[in-house]
C-alpha cells in the first residue's frame, strides 16, 4: 500500500511540475490511452486463465446485467427527482420569462 501511495505522490509532483509544457499533453494521453488497453488486455489474459471464472461466466454476466440495469435506472430516477425538486421552477421561470418578452417581426 505504500508502494501505491509513493508512486501516485510522485506522479502527482512530476505532473505538477511539467503543467506548464502543454505540449506533452497529447503525447501523455496517448502514453495513459496505451497503458490503459495494455492493462485491460492483461486484465482479460488473466480472467481467461482462472477457471472459476471462466466456468461461471453465464452466472456472472446475469449479475453484471442485472447491477447495471439498476444502477442505469437508479441513476436515471435520483436525476429526474433532483430535476424536479431543484431545478423545474428555475427552468420554467427562465421559460416564462423569454416568452413574455416581445419578439420583433421581420417582414
Amino acid at each position: 500500500m505504500v508502494e501505491i501511495l509513493v508512486i501516485m505522490a510522485a506522479g502527482m509532483l512530476i505532473g505538477y511540475l511539467l503543467r506548464r509544457k502543454k505540449a506533452l499533453f497529447p503525447i501523455l494521453d496517448r502514453i495513459v490511452m496505451a497503458v490503459i488497453f495494455l492493462l485491460l488486455f492483461v486484465l482479460g489474459i488473466s480472467v481467461g486463465l482462472n477457471e472459476t471464472v471462466v466456468s461461471s461466466i453465464h452466472m456472472i454476466g446475469v449479475k453484471a446485467v442485472v447491477l447495471t440495469s439498476g444502477a442505469v435506472f437508479g441513476s436515471v430516477l435520483c436525476c429526474a427527482l433532483a430535476y424536479r425538486f431543484f431545478f423545474a421552477d428555475t427552468f420554467a421561470h427562465a421559460a416564462s420569462e423569454s416568452a413574455d418578452k416581445e419578439v420583433p417581426h421581420e417582414g
